[in-house]
């Protein structure tokens, strides 16, 4: 299981990821999907709320900042930009999918 941390929050491996999941299903975490809506109604996790990246700083400034998030986008990239506007806005609790939602795909292939 792969995990790194800076601080500020983590970056978990899919086999992780999926575990924190269940986190999502008893309402102790909110999972964010940073793509766009597009992507998002192509292709979702399943209890993901839909937040693209450029609108994070509107769509979720009225949550409380101790709020465990989740987050994933397709490959990662977006993540870390939803990372850095998510913790200057105050949050402080975020796991990212480390290689989106295609590694989450790969690992459910093994």
């Amino acid at each position: 299981m792969e995990q790194r941390t800076d601080g500020r929050g983590a970056i978990v491996a899919p086999d992780q990821f999926i575990s924190l999941l269940e986190r999502v299903e008893r309402g102790e975490c909110l999972l964010i999907d940073v793509r766009n809506p597009e992507e998002y109604r192509a292709e979702k996790i399943q209890g993901a709320r839909n937040v693209p990246v450029d609108s994070l700083r509107t769509d979720l400034k009225e949550l409380d900042r101790e709020t465990p998030l989740l987050l994933y986008c397709k490959t990662g990239k977006r993540c870390i930009r939803a990372f850095e506007q998510l913790n200057e806005m105050g949050f402080h609790h975020i796991t990212v999918l480390d290689g989106g939602i295609e590694a989450l795909k790969s690992y459910s292939r093994k």
